[in-house]
């Protein structure tokens, strides 16, 4: 397997690639779109407000978030790990109080859904702290996952649902 570090001056992040380019494709124009999970570290219980609806208590820990674009991953991507932005979707006020530590894409793939079922799968311990959270427009339980305790190998999960890690380098404030 390749370890080929990509690199995108506008996201300001290296790529650390699993998997070799396909031949005859541009890695960046590969890049740009495809299902992405954020792996968030919450450092202490928070009471927040998802949007309107009332405030939810979040436990401290671990937690997975799935998403897609695509279009615009790189965009995306940049957009989650910045503080200073309007608030949109449910991560974004969630990213709030919160903070990316692993960010993993999935290029050209864009059935969040099935991810998300396939992580709730395979983590049989993991919750859903509240339905529907960025999933209002499928009908998932829930995108956004807890993790009670960190005996879970990432790594190992990372592989299994075929995701690449992009490594995050630079300030994200």
């Amino acid at each position: 397997m390749s370890n080929l570090p990509l690199y995108h001056p506008s996201l300001n992040t290296r790529l650390s690639s699993d998997h070799p380019n396909p031949p005859g494709r541009h890695p960046l124009k590969r890049q740009d779109k495809g299902t992405y999970l954020l792996v968030i570290e919450m450092k202490e219980n928070q009471r927040i407000s998802i949007g309107n609806r009332p405030l939810t208590n979040f436990r401290k820990g671990i937690y997975l978030y799935v998403g897609r674009a695509k279009n615009g991953l790189q965009r995306r991507i940049k957009r989650h790990l910045s503080k200073k932005k309007k608030r949109f979707w449910h991560i974004d006020y969630f990213l709030q109080k919160a903070k990316v530590q692993e960010v993993w894409i999935r290029r050209d793939f864009f059935d969040e859904c099935q991810t998300a079922l396939e992580v709730k799968s395979l983590l049989k311990d993991t919750s859903s702290p509240l339905k529907e959270f960025g999933a209002s427009d499928c009908k998932c339980p829930s995108h956004l996952f807890y993790l009670p305790e960190r005996k879970v190998c990432l790594k190992s999960l990372r592989r299994t649902l075929s995701f690449e890690k992009v490594e995050i380098h630079g300030n994200h404030a």
